[in-house]
């Protein structure tokens, strides 16, 4: 998980989200979930990773700017302000 404040100044967590991947199997996919509601339900992005372990591997190695463009992306397909 790493965190990243997009540019309303909301801080989200990026986390990989379970998820059913490739060939049916269990996975995780890229997610932002707002810092201040830990509960609530991921904004999921079409990021998909073979494992929990390589969404948090990929989550760390990933740029704030990338972050941040998934992040975006991610909001504007979800019809998140």
């Amino acid at each position: 998980m790493r965190q990243i404040t997009d540019d309303q100044g909301r801080v989200w967590e990026a986390v990989g989200a379970e998820a059913v991947v490739a060939h049916m199997r269990k996975g995780a996919a890229l997610a932002f979930r707002p810092a201040e509601e830990p509960a609530a339900e991921p904004v999921r992005t079409t990021i998909t990773f073979n494992s929990p372990a390589a969404a948090e591997l990929a989550i760390r190695a990933m740029s704030d700017k990338e972050l941040r463009r998934r992040l975006d992306w991610a909001k504007t397909s979800a019809g998140v302000a």
